[in-house]
């Protein structure tokens, strides 16, 4: 059988629009809660990162006055920096008295001096002119300004001393020519020298017993601390001594026959 519908459409219509009327009140409900809690949400954030932020501003603001501080500081001592260096370079070159001390120290008994200079000889060959000079061009280049006037005067002087080397010439005579050259090559071993060479070796004329043997020896000093590559330390063994035994005996030789 079949169902017989005598309504007219008008209330179909109707029936369908307070249903349509429901979903769309549910629908604003939903929207609406879910809007309030997003807003409630935003607001209890806000007010957490307000009141963070209230909490760090304090801190914030002494950091920044420690920040300022700490570039003061920093100033202040570079600025000591570079006089504390000018002024450790003005004490170069080592004290004589140590310098005569580690000569006098290992000096044998069969070994006497009779003569000791202290002096200074340039050394800076042309090629190591030429490189010195761009390497200072192209230092400026970079610092520009930059440099105050204790940096450059501490410039000028570390220029000046790369070019000369400070020497000990030791004059004197020996009754044997084996503790000299031990003697030598002790001083070559010394953090105060940078070499150390017997320059000649001649044998006093005479019959004279035991025979003296007169003697020159040169003893380069190390540069120091304020000079590039300067300060003590152990040299090589290459540097210890430029003098042996046997070119030693020869150079003896050579010198009786004179």
């Amino acid at each position: 059988m079949k169902n017989i519908d005598f309504l007219p459409d008008i209330y179909r219509q109707q029936g369908e629009l307070r249903r349509a009327r429901i979903w769309w009140g549910a629908v604003v409900v939903i929207f609406g809660t879910a809007i309030g809690l997003a807003a409630g949400v935003q607001f209890w954030l806000r007010h957490n990162i307000q009141r963070q932020l209230d909490e760090l501003e304090p801190q914030f603001v002494q950091a920044q006055q420690q920040s300022r501080e700490l570039s003061n500081l920093n100033a202040q001592i570079l600025k000591a920096g570079r006089s504390a260096g000018l002024f450790t370079f003005l004490e170069d070159p080592w004290p004589r008295t140590q310098v005569l001390a580690e000569l006098v120290r290992p000096l044998p008994k069969s070994v006497q001096l009779t003569r000791v200079q202290i002096g200074e000889e340039e050394v800076l060959r042309a090629a190591q002119a030429t490189g010195s000079a761009r390497r200072r061009s192209r230092h400026e280049e970079d610092e520009g300004p930059k440099l105050s006037p204790v940096e450059q005067d501490l410039a000028q002087l570390r220029t000046d001393a790369e070019r000369r080397q400070t020497f000990v010439d030791l004059e004197g005579q020996t009754q044997d020519v084996t503790e000299l050259h031990a003697y030598v090559a002790e001083i070559g071993r010394s953090a105060l020298f940078a070499s150390a060479q017997i320059r000649s070796l001649e044998v006093t004329p005479g019959n004279t017993l035991p025979v003296q043997t007169k003697f020159t020896v040169r003893a380069n000093v190390r540069p120091g601390y304020a000079v590039s590559g300067g300060g003590p330390s152990a040299p090589p063994a290459s540097m210890r001594t430029e003098a042996t035994p046997a070119s030693g005996q020869r150079m003896a030789r050579g010198g009786g026959e004179r």
